[in-house]
């Protein structure tokens, strides 16, 4: 499964800061008998679609919409997405997507 960078145009959606990583790591988490832990071995079905449009400066409702497009033409059925931002100034998502 090939993973796309909206917010820099190429094949390298690598996480600025290990957010993406970690809700990845959770995804693909497998239940053990005593419960859940770790991520998913070889083994499993689980496929991850890695999609970056997200800098640490935001990014563009447009590169959303382009990810979750891709997304869609790849096969993709199901989606998680975690697009927070720590914003106190009552603008929410008009800073992190540029609205307008």
């Amino acid at each position: 499964m090939h993973g796309w960078d909206f917010a820099d145009g190429d094949a390298d959606p690598s996480d600025d800061d290990g957010h993406g990583t970690h809700c990845a790591g959770v995804i693909s988490a497998v239940k053990n008998g005593k419960g859940i832990v770790g991520a998913s071995g070889s083994g499993s079905s689980i496929r991850i679609m890695v999609l970056r449009f997200l800098s640490s400066q935001g990014g563009r409702t447009s590169d959303a919409i382009l990810a979750l497009n891709y997304a869609v033409s790849m096969g993709a059925v199901i989606s998680s997405n975690s697009w927070g931002w720590d914003l106190s100034d009552g603008w929410g998502w008009c800073h992190v997507l540029s609205c307008g």
